[in-house]
């Protein structure tokens, strides 16, 4: 039982962090994506594809940060 227990330990301690770096690497491929998607580069079929994948990217790394936040202070 003590592995287990220093185990949701070491995750409690390290849940701010990647909270955090969620939180960025989403804004950032928000902020690429929708550059990507705007209205000069959405002629480009390839510039549009990008820019879905990078939004779709962002969403998932939203959805990470929400879960570990929810996880890190309900479950834990």
């Amino acid at each position: 039982m003590s592995l287990f227990g220093s185990i949701i330990d070491f995750l409690k301690e390290t849940a701010p962090f990647y909270i955090a770096i969620n939180i960025i690497l989403a804004s950032f491929l928000l902020i690429l994506g929708l550059v990507l998607m705007s209205k000069k580069n959405r002629e480009q079929k390839a510039k549009k594809i990008a820019g879905m994948v990078c939004l779709s990217f962002s969403m998932l790394a939203f959805l990470g940060a929400m879960s570990n936040a929810f996880f890190s202070s309900f479950i834990f």
